[in-house]
């Protein structure tokens, strides 16, 4: 059958890894991240913590799949030069990613002054499950997770959970593909590539999982495109990898049917994932949407 062939790309973490850079490399995806960094967090988020936590305090992070590290690396600098010091949690599941952030810190360390930068290869239930077993709980000033929330077990108890883990005051942010994106069509045309562990989701499910927990939250869109010519190429080695990435999946090219390979890469080049250029260029939609809360003194 076709859905024993495939293999979801959640269960070959360093296949993962190879996958989303051969993405990253034809898309502005760091680019896109690194200006809405300069741009809007700091407005909706460094900026609120300014205003309720002293200078002299030491901020504790929790970065939550924060892959390679060069968007998670770059809030805890905005907060630092605004605090003391800043200790950063990671959880991530590859070791291919947490070793790509050890270097990312290393090359850039003189930036990195008064960040303790704590990466654990873990998923967040797993994490979950360990303090659990500890008895220890402790609070957080920020919590981010950028396109990491679909690998929970239950996004209803993980988002009252990660509300729970703020500090009064403190600040969550979630970055999750729009309902409108490429992303989220194709998923949804081909779930079956995923199994009954997987729990993709977009905009209107973590509204939804925000509403049912009674917590209020800010919603800002951002618009994204990604040059996805090269997945048109059958010899484009790049193109298999960004194809894979894109449908969620190890190989699809080998693994599946060539009737199944082309209906994918039709369904990515039509308009419900992508945008046509005259000159042959094929722009995919990756627009995303950033959650922001602000957990409001006396809220459980």
């Amino acid at each position: 059958m076709e859905q024993a062939k495939l293999k979801p790309l959640m269960y070959d973490p360093d296949y993962y890894t190879k996958t989303f850079h051969a993405y990253a490399k034809r898309s502005a995806k760091f680019q896109v991240l690194a200006t809405w960094g300069d741009t809007i967090f700091p407005k909706q988020v460094v900026n609120r913590l300014v205003e309720r936590f002293p200078a002299d305090s030491t901020v504790r992070m929790l970065g939550i799949g924060s892959g390679s590290g060069e968007m998670d690396s770059k809030m805890a600098a905005k907060i630092r030069a605004h605090f003391k010091a800043v200790q950063n949690i990671v959880i991530e599941p590859a070791a291919s990613q947490l070793e790509m952030y050890r270097k990312l810190i290393a090359d850039g360390k003189e930036g990195f002054a008064g960040i303790d930068f704590d990466l654990r290869e873990d998923t967040l239930d797993g994490y979950r499950r360990k303090l659990n077993e500890t008895g220890v709980h402790p609070k957080y000033h920020f919590i981010s997770a950028i396109h990491s929330v679909y690998y929970v077990d239950d996004l209803n108890d993980t988002i009252r959970y990660l509300h729970d883990c703020l500090e009064d005051d403190g600040m969550l942010l979630i970055i999750v593909v729009g309902d409108t994106s490429g992303f989220w069509n194709l998923w949804q045309r081909y779930a079956r590539f995923q199994d009954k562990n997987s729990h993709y989701m977009c905009t209107q499910d973590l509204r939804d999982a925000f509403n049912a927990n009674g917590i209020p939250f800010t919603v800002v869109r951002q618009a994204s495109r990604v040059d996805i010519t090269s997945c048109f190429d059958p010899e484009s080695d790049e193109g298999n990898l960004i194809v894979d990435f894109l449908a969620h999946v190890c190989d699809l090219r080998g693994s599946g049917t060539p009737e199944l390979h082309q209906e994918v890469l039709d369904y990515l080049g039509s308009a419900e994932c992508s945008e046509r250029k005259d000159d042959g260029t094929v722009l995919f939609n990756n627009d995303w949407d950033a959650f922001i809360v602000q957990k409001g003194k006396g809220q459980t």
